[in-house]
């Protein structure tokens, strides 16, 4: 079976983007960007969709699918685009990570860093172990359990025993998957107190 990347994912690519005379105008060892969101032209999003993890094409950017008419004009280390230019562009889709909207609204994601064992999720009421680190929005770390030789943190799943972000989180986990969950105030501690404000960064060990 073949897995293209969603939406929501966070894709890792390498490219070199070069005019038709072969002038380099971008390049990167790696870059991340969800397929949404799409990264400096519209070609690259539209590529990764159909592409393989560890795939390599060779993509021909029409003007319509590079920078336009207009181009653009040279920044730092990369080059201008004339208008109306056309790119080759050298791809690599080095991998994905995938990226789930737990509560619908945008407001806790999970970003999964290693995929879990097996299929099953915990259901309301499980008790689950977790290795945790929380931090704000800043990188300040004001909660870690699980790591430096400390027993992994239990709860169970529904009875309100931890903010109800890393609840719907864990909920929608597997037996050992590794994930960065983010968490809006609204599913965390509400909007009082100093780092209550700031989005809710979750990694767990499942």
């Amino acid at each position: 079976m073949c897995f293209h990347p969603r939406l929501r994912w966070r894709i890792p690519v390498k490219y070199v983007a070069k005019l038709e005379d072969g002038t380099v105008v971008l390049k990167s060892d790696g870059v991340e960007f969800t397929v949404e969101e799409g990264y400096f032209c519209p070609a690259l999003a539209k590529a990764v969709k159909t592409m393989k993890k560890g795939e390599k094409v060779i993509l021909t950017a029409k003007p319509e699918y590079a920078f336009g008419e207009n181009g653009r004009p040279a920044s730092g280390d990369e080059g201008a685009v004339p208008w109306n230019a056309s790119l080759q562009i050298d791809l690599e889709l080095v991998s994905w990570k995938a990226v789930s909207d737990i509560t619908k609204d945008k407001k806790v994601l999970k970003k999964t860093l290693k995929e879990g064992e097996g299929y099953e999720c915990p259901n309301d009421g499980a008790v689950v172990q977790v290795k945790l680190i929380g931090k704000v929005q800043d990188g300040t770390v004001f909660l870690k359990k699980g790591h430096d030789d400390e027993q992994p943190f239990e709860f169970k799943i529904d009875e309100e025993q931890v903010i109800d972000g890393l609840d719907k989180a864990v909920m929608n986990m597997k037996k050992a998957e590794v994930a960065l969950v983010t968490i809006h105030p609204e599913y965390a501690f509400g909007s009082s107190g100093s780092t209550q404000k700031s989005t809710l960064v979750q990694s767990i060990l499942k």
